[in-house]
C-alpha cells in the first residue's frame, strides 16, 4: 500500500512540476519598450486561447493548428504613429512548433501570385507577393517576410505591404507583424521587434524547462 502510495504521489507531482514548468506565452510577449518609445501595449481582438487561427499566410492548410495549446496575441500602437506592430506567443506540443514552421515556410514558398478568391461574388480578388527577407540576429529555421497585397476592394485599387516573422524555440512559437506604409522604416520597425521576441524566446532555452531548442 506504501508502494502504491508513494508512486501516486510521485506521479501527482511529476504532472504538478511539468504543469508549473510550461512556458507562459504572457511573459514571453514583447513589452512596450521593446517595440519602441511611447508604444502601449494593448488587448488584441480574440488575443486569448485557440479559437483564432495562428498560422494563415496564403492558406488555411496548417494541420499544426491542433497541436498548439497556449497561445497569447498583443498589439503595439503610438499616439500619433503610423507603425503598428501585432506580437503572438503560441505554445505547442512537442514537434508542433517544427511542424508549424515547415507549414508557413512551404505557403511562403507556393503562394500562388494569383487572385486568392477569383471569380467569387461579392468578394475582392487579391493578389499576394509574397518575398523573402534575412536577418542574422534571428533565431535558427526563422521565416521572414514581406507580403505586398494587390486587388480591388469595393472598386477601389488596394495595395498594402505589411511585414511577417516568424520564430520557434523548443515549444515555444512567435508571430511578430506589422503594418504600415510601405517603406524601409516599416521593415526595420518589424525586423527589430523580432530580434527582441528572439531574445524572449530565449528564456525558454534550459533543460528545466523541456523547451530548448
Amino acid at each position: 500500500m506504501r508502494l502504491v502510495v508513494a508512486v501516486l504521489l510521485g506521479l501527482t507531482f511529476g504532472a504538478a512540476a511539468a504543469a508549473a514548468a510550461a512556458p507562459n506565452p504572457g511573459a514571453l510577449v514583447l513589452t512596450p519598450t521593446q517595440v519602441g518609445v511611447a508604444y502601449l501595449k494593448l488587448a488584441a481582438t480574440d488575443g486569448v486561447g485557440l479559437k483564432n487561427r495562428t498560422l494563415d499566410l496564403c492558406g488555411v492548410d496548417y494541420p499544426s493548428e491542433q497541436l498548439r495549446t497556449a497561445r497569447l496575441q498583443v498589439d503595439y500602437l503610438r499616439n500619433g504613429g503610423t507603425l503598428g506592430l501585432s506580437n503572438e506567443v503560441v505554445v505547442y506540443k512537442p514537434g508542433g512548433t517544427s511542424q508549424a514552421m515547415r507549414e508557413v515556410i512551404a505557403h511562403a514558398i507556393n503562394c500562388p501570385h494569383t487572385p486568392i478568391t477569383p471569380g467569387v461574388q461579392g468578394l475582392p480578388k487579391l493578389v499576394f507577393e509574397i518575398t523573402r527577407i534575412k536577418d542574422s540576429h534571428l533565431l535558427k529555421d526563422y521565416l521572414a517576410v514581406r507580403i505586398r497585397v494587390t486587388g480591388t476592394v469595393k472598386g477601389k485599387h488596394y495595395d498594402q505591404t505589411s511585414y511577417a516573422v516568424y520564430q520557434r524555440l523548443g515549444n515555444v512559437f512567435s508571430g511578430v507583424y506589422s503594418w504600415g506604409p510601405a517603406n524601409a522604416a516599416q521593415m526595420a520597425f518589424c525586423l527589430h521587434a523580432a530580434e527582441q521576441s528572439a531574445k524572449n524566446l530565449r528564456k525558454t532555452a534550459s533543460p528545466a524547462t523541456g523547451t530548448s531548442a
